[in-house]
């Protein structure tokens, strides 16, 4: 029987992969470094050895999750970035490659450049961030050296607990401050964690499967969700914003104005139904605001 292994277990996609497999009765082993969490096992990507891997089989599934994924963060600290990020994660797929596992390597919408949106699997790369070029020579590592390994790209993954610090949480701590700014023509994807899990599960399932998007079928607008969480929040009246453009925004390092994902391989090859973003918009403005009034 095959087991399964996450690296990065502790984190919001590992994390729900980890639960899903548990409740499908799938022989799982999960990771983590700095976040203890009962039922995984210690591997610092950054200091550990590979050596409590030396005894897994062909037949074994690897799910590459641990990674540092803050762009602005990583634009300050590329050296610390490239080593986890790059270094360590190509020294483990070459140690994981002689063993001839399965290798499902978790990348980003962030290795396109953001000028055009719904990104197929074939479009071609172009990265504007460094965390975008690791992902992308980590891509091109895998393709050039092992054959058996699929690329999953997502885009912002939201979840109903205190892991998920996302896109949405981002947006509505902003529209608590004073002169917010929401750029009308900047255009993403989102993804419900427990959608991405259930994605990377039934990736585990194909065979010779190089690339796929996990993300659901709106494209999201970020004045469009400002305005949803305004009407949805209790917090509603104490938030407020002005109309921009995206290039008005002034990020630590170059970001994409479209980036969105298209989904349709993955809903025609997986079967998967994909949560409505906008519905889970609203589901995630509930858990903050609970968590903001019970604080």
């Amino acid at each position: 029987m095959s087991k399964s292994y996450i690296i990065g277990a502790s984190g919001l996609i590992g994390g729900s992969l980890y639960s899903l497999l548990k409740a499908k009765s799938v022989d799982v082993y999960g990771t983590y470094s700095n976040n203890i969490e009962n039922g995984l096992m210690f591997f610092d990507m950054n200091r550990s050895d590979f050596s409590c891997f030396h005894k897994v089989e062909k037949s074994d599934i690897f799910y590459l999750l641990s990674a540092y994924s803050n762009p602005s963060w990583i634009a300050q600290n590329k050296t610390l970035a490239e080593e986890l990020n790059y270094t360590r994660t190509i020294e483990l797929i070459d140690f994981l490659a002689e063993k001839r596992v399965k290798i499902i390597f978790m990348s980003s919408v962030e290795i396109f450049d953001g000028q055009k949106g719904q990104y197929s699997e074939e479009d071609l790369p172009n990265p504007l961030n460094f965390y975008g070029e690791l992902k992308l020579r980590v891509e091109k590592h895998l393709i050039n050296n092992y054959d058996n390994y699929t690329i999953v790209r997502t885009g912002w993954n939201v979840g109903l607990n205190e892991k998920s610090r996302c896109v949405v949480q981002l947006t509505y701590e902003t529209l608590l401050n004073n002169n917010a700014k929401m750029a009308t023509d900047n255009y993403f994807s989102l993804s419900s964690v427990d959608d991405t899990a259930e994605g990377l599960y039934r990736v585990s399932l194909q065979e010779e499967l190089e690339k796929i998007h996990i993300c659901s079928d709106e494209i999201i607008n970020r004045k469009e969700m400002a305005e949803l969480i305004t009407f949805v929040s209790q917090s509603g009246e104490k938030m407020s914003f002005k109309d921009c453009f995206f290039k008005e925004i002034l990020y630590s390092e170059p970001r994409g104005r479209v980036n969105d994902l298209n989904n349709t391989l993955s809903k025609e090859l997986l079967g998967i139904e994909y949560s409505n973003a906008y519905e889970l918009i609203k589901k995630k403005v509930l858990y903050l605001d609970q968590a903001l009034y019970n604080a």
